[in-house]
């Protein structure tokens, strides 16, 4: 976003939340990195040194990459300025068959380093696949989908619509009132006791595994009919968010864990739906949803709470209000702000994790020459909780991605966990 009066480049009210989350949580436990990955599964041999060669040869690239975050003071709006130079975005070469191999997944990059880098994955059939990892408070899913794009025309050439156009509206004292309503509800809804997946007890491992489940076309279209008949008449999110907790819950009973409410903040994206940009900052807010223990029964109910949920917080304007609230946020410091947004659940931030990714868009089916196969959007993993769920859509194919930490969830678990989800996004009947 811009702010016209000087020329400042801010960061959104969601880059604020996902600075202190990095400050507080993540450089805190040193459990976790905030990067997200996109992986383009490609036709043919990519010329990877040809496509290093163009896209460092991008000013815009180069300059996305050089940015740092910087408040001169504890009240001021935090913005982006330029205060290095990046020679090139660096690229790593791979020779594997695993869709994207576990270095990748645990390494970690810095913001205020190179918060930009690239993988590229030969395949032994031939084909490759291209991963570009990124810090999330660059950048959110939708953005890096519109930057990909843009590259695949012509990686050398200017970026567009990287910025807001216009600055959005300055907060007035009166919303001040609604931004408290906010901060009510949020505390209201998740006090304790609530379950989570995260251990009592936090152990020193970094490792951290991926687990992807793809849906055929068939499938996908059964799922797509059986939302409005469990009560989700406005798209499959609330079915993702119930099936998911319904795996998560059978887990913790499987463990002689008893089972309380569960408290997961969805986000959502603020852009108008099919916008070009911008591609800078996260244009997120969230919905809020507190499953009840006796919700999770069946799947029926735990759809029609979320649903409920949902259309309550829209219809009496809690979810614009909180938007007010983010914009209030921006000027607190980062302690206070993070003992705000974690208070009420002490060291967790949820229950677990769940983001309705970007679809990879129907009309970006190559990619520098190659045929486009496949796609998978890599949410960050923090610990604690230790698991996140994506759901996204590839054409015609819904592809599922769960991050996980192995001392959160066993690879026996992670297996039990994609049954109960098949179960619950295949079974009409349940």
């Amino acid at each position: 976003m811009i702010d016209s009066t000087n020329g400042r480049i801010l960061l959104t009210e969601a880059d604020c939340f996902l600075e202190t989350l990095e400050k507080w949580h993540i450089n805190r436990t040193g459990l976790s990195t905030n990067i997200c990955r996109y992986l383009l599964e490609l036709e043919g041999t990519f010329d990877a040194d040809a496509f290093k060669s163009k896209i460092n040869s991008n000013k815009d690239i180069l300059w996305i990459a050089s940015l740092t975050k910087y408040k001169p003071h504890p009240l001021a709006l935090p913005t982006w300025r330029k205060t290095k130079s990046i020679a090139e975005i660096p690229m790593r070469i791979h020779n594997s068959d695993e869709l994207i191999p576990e270095e990748i997944v645990n390494r970690t990059i810095h913001v205020d380093e190179s918060p930009l880098c690239l993988d590229v994955v030969y395949r032994t059939h031939g084909g490759s696949a291209l991963i570009f990892s990124w810090h999330h408070l660059l950048m959110d899913g939708y953005g890096v989908v519109l930057l990909l794009r843009q590259l695949a025309q012509d990686a050398a050439a200017p970026l567009q619509h990287v910025l807001e156009d216009e600055p959005k509206n300055r907060l007035q004292l009166i919303q001040l009132a609604n931004a408290t309503r906010a901060k009510f509800f949020v505390d209201r809804i998740s006090k304790k006791p609530l379950s989570s997946i995260a251990p009592a007890k936090l152990s020193n491992t970094q490792h951290q595994k991926v687990k992807t489940i793809r849906f055929t076309g068939e499938e996908t279209r059964r799922l797509e009919e059986i939302g409005p008949l469990l009560g989700a008449p406005f798209g499959g999110s609330p079915v993702y968010l119930a099936s998911a907790a319904r795996g998560v819950a059978s887990i913790l009973k499987a463990r002689n864990i008893p089972v309380n409410d569960f408290w997961i903040p969805v986000p959502r994206d603020q852009r108008k739906k099919g916008s070009p940009g911008p591609l800078l900052g996260n244009h997120l807010s969230f919905l809020f949803y507190r499953l009840k223990a006796q919700d999770l029964a069946n799947l029926t109910s735990t759809v029609r709470s979320i649903n409920q949920q949902m259309v309550d917080q829209i219809k009496s304007k809690m979810s614009r209000d909180f938007d007010i609230l983010m914009k209030y946020l921006r000027r607190t410091p980062t302690p206070l702000y993070y003992f705000w947004i974690t208070g009420p659940q002490g060291r967790s931030l949820a229950s677990f994790l769940l983001t309705a990714a970007a679809d990879h868009p129907d009309d970006f089916t190559t990619f520098a020459g190659h045929p486009i196969k496949d796609a998978w959007s890599f949410p960050p993993g923090i610990h604690s909780p230790g698991l996140s769920f994506a759901f996204m859509r590839f054409r015609d194919s819904l592809h599922i991605m769960i991050m996980y930490f192995e001392d959160v969830i066993s690879a026996i678990e992670v297996e039990q966990l994609e049954k109960q989800l098949r179960q619950d996004l295949l079974n009409k009947l349940n």
